[in-house]
């Protein structure tokens, strides 16, 4: 698994690491990547291309790249912050050597920075980029993280699931319910079949039916809890809630009846039965 020694970039925590994971792993979910107006993948995909060849072309000069984020927060407030607390970091972009990943044009290693660590003209400073590690870091059992590095191959579906550490856990939890085996590996993952019901875990975050549609995709998950996940209504299912209710508010899940509410636990069921029976010895 990735460390902060083999990830591409120095800084991390120790134990496995999830800001930088591979050539076109990462993500950059705590920086607000998806908290704006089009966040799909095709919207990000486009404003951080326009972004990168912008900055590039930006003196590494104090004056200069302030100026550069001003004028990107301005145009991405202008079109209207789903979550406006939540500051979407203009120095976001894409790095690597095919600018296949998403990440930050401050950092002290990317391309055209000659080592120098300009994060402290971010809206957060460098010391915060440096030290802060979302939930997920500390609170998603490592067997879990594991197949998150293992499955995933794009940043987009990557940086959905690592903000979302109670969805995780509660995947997690209905997982080890059904199975106390040892978990695998993500040597197992060659398993055409095994990979296939994790990846299919995974793209629930981009492919949940029962999702609504203008959701936010961004997750605010600090401490002073602004933006919490909007309860599930019930009301027209017949029922008072579900043994799914956890991972239905984070998937933000909407249904029109009861039948749609079955259908939706039937796909749980199926799904998370499958995985448990990956772990069996």
């Amino acid at each position: 698994m990735p460390s902060r020694k083999t990830s591409g970039f120095a800084d991390g925590p120790e134990g496995i690491y999830l800001c930088q994971v591979g050539d076109t792993v990462s993500c950059g979910a705590c920086c607000g990547l998806y908290n704006v107006a089009d966040a799909t993948r095709q919207g990000l995909c486009r404003m951080l291309e326009k972004r990168t060849h912008a900055f590039a072309r930006v003196p590494r000069q104090m004056d200069a790249i302030l100026a550069f984020g001003t004028k990107e927060s301005q145009r991405v407030a202008a079109n209207g912050l789903p979550m406006p607390e939540f500051h979407h970091c203009p120095f976001l972009g894409l790095i690597g050597r095919d600018k296949n990943r998403v990440g930050c044009m401050l950092h002290p290693e990317a391309r055209h920075n000659a080592g120098v660590d300009l994060r402290g003209l971010s809206d957060y400073g460098s010391m915060t980029c440096r030290m802060y590690f979302c939930p997920t870091h500390n609170n998603v059992p490592d067997d879990l993280k594991k197949m998150l590095q293992g499955v995933i191959r794009d940043w987009y579906v990557f940086g959905l699931n690592v903000q979302e550490a109670e969805l995780l856990q509660a995947f997690y939890a209905q997982i080890t319910t059904r199975s106390q085996a040892a978990w695998p590996g993500p040597e197992s993952l060659k398993d055409p079949e095994i990979f296939r019901l994790w990846n299919k875990l995974f793209e629930l975050k981009i492919n949940w039916p029962f999702a609504e549609g203008n959701r936010p995709m961004a997750n605010y998950f600090f401490n002073d809890q602004l933006y919490p996940k909007p309860r599930v209504d019930y009301t027209k299912t017949g029922r008072s809630g579900s043994a799914y209710d956890v991972i239905f508010r984070h998937l933000h899940s909407v249904f029109a009846s009861g039948a749609q509410l079955r259908r939706a636990e039937q796909i749980l069921d199926e799904l998370f039965g499958g995985l448990a029976d990956t772990l069996a010895p």
